[in-house]
């Protein structure tokens, strides 16, 4: 049964109003207010939501670490040895006994001398040294020589002095306590002297020192 031509037509209108009526709703609000609303949840989704700002902590510089000074090599120093300290010398307490071989003349005077001038023995003895460095050590060896044996006018000059038969020399033995000092200064007038040792120096200069008769 074919419906009627009018009722058709009212449908198609219906069906074609409500189609227009619902997509223009779509896209546009479906009227005033609508279109508002839908603007705005629009631009709320589009517009990105503002970051929440954080505080931010002063930064405290770092200190400038200072600069090393520059190491400047220095040269090797060679370790220097201090030398030993010297002894003293002029200390009394140091003195020892020395013992020297005199002729039985020398010894005799040497004892006469001591009492009357009421002194040492030491004191003599430095005394007589002290007159021999005034005089000349040379002089005063030269004149304790006794004539050689052996003489000859060819072979005078190649004869050796003879130091073992001096003035002064014999089997005596006297003593005289120096200190290091006082013994230090006579070995070098020994060497001076040319005598072989001291002994025989000091025979010599008390031979020429003491009063009396001096030995032949």
């Amino acid at each position: 049964m074919t419906p009627p031509k009018g009722k058709k037509r009212v449908d198609a209108d219906d069906e074609q109003s409500m189609s227009d009526e619902g997509v223009g709703n779509l896209f546009s609000g479906g009227g005033g207010g609508g279109s508002a609303a839908s603007s705005s949840a629009l631009a709320g989704w589009a517009t990105p939501a503002p970051a929440q700002s954080q505080p931010v902590s002063p930064v405290t510089p770092m200190p400038t670490p200072l600069a090393a000074p520059p190491v400047i090599p220095q040269p090797a120093r060679e370790a220097v040895q201090e030398p030993d300290p010297e002894p003293e010398l002029n200390d009394a307490d140091t003195a020892k006994p020395v013992g020297f071989y005199v002729s039985q003349n020398v010894a005799a005077r040497f004892r006469r001398y001591r009492k009357q001038h009421d002194i040492t023995h030491t004191q003599i003895v430095l005394v007589a040294v002290e007159a021999a460095a005034e005089r000349g050590l040379a002089q005063v060896v030269e004149d304790a020589r006794r004539a050689p044996k052996f003489q000859s006018k060819l072979f005078a000059v190649t004869v050796k002095p003879d130091d073992s038969d001096l003035r002064g020399l014999g089997p005596v033995q006297l003593q005289y306590k120096p200190t290091k000092a006082q013994r230090a200064i006579i070995d070098r007038l020994v060497r001076e002297s040319g005598l072989p040792d001291h002994t025989k120096f000091l025979a010599v200069v008390l031979d020429q020192f003491l009063p009396g008769r001096r030995d032949a």
